[in-house]
């Protein structure tokens, strides 16, 4: 099972997400929180009662007290971080971010905002997760 999480403080880049994710038939209900511990918190306690179950995070960078480097940081630190597959949605335009967020085992990937159909069809592709796209 793969359950979808944005994690962003922006109201309207979330609503746009959850527009896209559902209409690409990536999540038909992915989950949303405006602060990075709430999502740490709800997916770290998820993985203790279903240790099957992977995560697809669409993460923002900056945010309001725990950005989404220290969210990272405490990703790669879990014993469970290969069910874990990170997105990040960031406006950030900066080389070195992604040069960073190659870094982590966790993210599948880097994607500036507003993420796109073409973004969404290459979430599927990602091969750590594309067989929960698989049609049968």
């Amino acid at each position: 099972m793969l359950e979808v999480i944005i994690v962003d403080d922006d109201q309207i880049v979330v609503f746009i997400q959850k527009k896209m994710i559902t209409n690409h038939e990536i999540a038909s209900n992915p989950l949303s929180f405006n602060q990075a511990f709430s999502a740490l918190s709800y997916i770290i306690q998820e993985q203790h009662r279903k240790r099957e179950k992977h995560f697809l995070i669409l993460l923002d960078i900056n945010m309001p007290e725990m950005n989404g480097w220290d969210f990272l940081n405490s990703l790669e630190n879990h014993e469970e971080k290969s069910n874990y597959h990170v997105i990040m949605v960031t406006s950030s335009i900066d080389s070195s971010d992604k040069q960073k967020a190659r870094k982590f085992s966790t993210v599948r990937g880097f994607i500036e905002k507003p993420i796109s159909a073409t973004d969404c069809e290459n979430i599927k592709e990602i091969s750590e997760i594309s067989h929960f796209f698989e049609r049968v």
